[in-house]
């Protein structure tokens, strides 16, 4: 074999040494596209039930067959619901004597697709002091109760589930028997608190 047989070997040699490593170059170098995307439709709608009109009971208390301790009949201020937002609720009650009292009850929506859990409503008083799940202002007392239940499913095509609270509002007995015309007036904000469930 000769000198230019040789050369000739090595110069193919190269060459093909060459076009393996541009191969394997290009293979390693290739870019990876992915056209993909993602989206999370989980909704949080927990919310207290804005249109419901029977929320409420007025009892009235001693005295509430001889006038002048009786309301008039023909009164609806005796107890007022209105809503801040879709989760502060304003409790407003107008008492005449003592042992009158109105429960309001608050019903609470889930109307989202995450299951939830309820706890302790929040009070914002209006000008009374609050103690736990009191607030008193004058001969007027709120007591927030607890919910019938605390976990809420998620909404299921048309259920939604439901659950209810309901906050007393009494005039307390002392040694004064008031009027109709001398009667109290007391509010308070209830802000529903609620969290994600797990699991």
């Amino acid at each position: 074999m000769n000198r230019r047989t040789n050369k000739n070997l090595i110069i193919g040699g190269l060459i093909a040494a060459l076009c393996i490593m541009a191969v394997g170059y290009a293979a390693f170098s290739t870019v990876l596209t992915i056209n993909a995307s993602s989206s999370i439709d989980s909704t949080w709608l927990v919310k207290y039930d804005t249109t419901a009109t029977t929320n409420y009971v007025v009892t009235n208390g001693i005295g509430d067959t001889t006038a002048p301790n009786t309301a008039p009949s023909s009164s609806n201020t005796d107890a007022v619901i209105s809503f801040t937002d879709d989760t502060t609720a304003r409790l407003t009650a107008q008492l005449y004597q003592p042992g009158d009292k109105v429960v309001f009850t608050l019903i609470v929506r889930n109307e989202g697709s995450l299951n939830a859990l309820l706890s302790k409503s929040s009070i914002i008083p209006s000008g009374c002091t609050v103690e736990g799940n009191t607030c008193s202002n004058g001969h007027i007392k709120y007591t927030v109760g607890d919910y019938n239940k605390t976990s809420l499913s998620a909404k299921d095509g048309s259920t939604v589930d439901t659950a209810t609270i309901n906050v007393t509002a009494e005039f307390l007995n002392d040694s004064t028997i008031y009027a109709y015309t001398t009667s109290e007036t007391a509010s308070i904000d209830l802000t529903l608190m609620a969290v994600q469930a797990r699991g």
